[in-house]
């Protein structure tokens, strides 16, 4: 079996608290994008996990060992399956693969397996692999607030073009959270940039683009800096970052402006893009 297992955009980021765990609460406005990883699945007599990435680990710190062990002890299922990774969402990105083929078999095998689980069990099994597995159970336009478990669908009617350049370096969270400082601060631009997906306002969401996370990435990763630059100068008519980076996605109602784009900056950035939400 062959399945996609897309990637993900935070149009919106805040930081809404310090939990007293260390953690943060976020709220976030995340869209599946037309990037994504492709998991070929076979039922075997044991566990085999490929990618085609040499970095990437084939053991119990990779996403799918962790989904397959969690599902043999909360339902009971066999998971000896040889399952290969085409990786296309690249690491520390900010786009979440390794989630996004966690929450991606998750739903597969509760349905080819008959699991009966709820869209409610599955978060809150996903939530055991990581924060980011939530939103891919359910794999929509959505808000998401909490530590990731609280999604709420939405609906976006407002057209535009995405481009996301990735540089060669990545950034991890922990990195970025040691230069993060929390502000007291806030402000409702996320309300504002959901009213402008519903409302098909492209000004209210091109204003309203946010990432509280954008001054510590740019301190771990100063060459972010240069891409907002790069894509502002551009044309492009809102950039921001999402996640903790280091992608930089920017956004616009002109596709020529994006294939223009894709050829422009094709040998500066590791990774280049014309993308769109799914």
């Amino acid at each position: 079996m062959r399945i996609k297992a897309f990637a993900k955009l935070n149009l919106g980021l805040a930081v809404t608290n310090k939990r007293s765990d260390g953690y943060h609460d976020l709220k976030m406005v995340t869209v599946p994008i037309d990037l994504f990883d492709v998991l070929y699945i076979d039922k075997r007599d044991d566990i085999q996990i490929s990618t085609n990435k040499w970095y990437l680990p084939n053991n119990e710190k990779n996403t799918i060992y962790q989904t397959l062990m969690l599902l043999e002890k909360e339902c009971g299922i066999d998971p000896n399956y040889h399952i290969k990774v085409i990786k296309n969402i690249p690491t520390q990105a900010g786009m979440g693969g390794g989630s996004s083929d966690s929450g991606t078999l998750l739903n597969y095998l509760d349905e080819t397996l008959n699991l009966g689980l709820s869209v409610e069990k599955k978060i809150e099994l996903g939530l055991q692999i990581g924060a980011d597995v939530p939103y891919f159970v359910v794999n929509k336009p959505a808000i998401v607030s909490g530590i990731g478990e609280i999604i709420e669908p939405i609906q976006v009617n407002c057209p535009f073009h995405l481009f996301i350049v990735k540089p060669r370096q990545g950034i991890s969270t922990p990195a970025l959270f040691k230069e993060f400082k929390m502000k007291e601060t806030s402000d409702n631009s996320l309300d504002k940039l959901v009213y402008g997906l519903l409302h098909n306002d492209y000004e209210m969401v091109v204003s309203n683009l946010k990432n509280d996370l954008l001054d510590a990435a740019t301190l771990v990763h100063p060459e972010i800096r240069d891409i907002i630059k790069d894509l502002s100068d551009f044309g492009f008519d809102g950039v921001s970052m999402t996640g903790a980076g280091s992608t930089i996605f920017g956004i616009t109602q002109d596709e020529n402006l994006v294939r223009k784009a894709v050829v422009t900056f094709f040998e500066k950035y590791d990774l280049v893009k014309k993308t769109k939400i799914v």
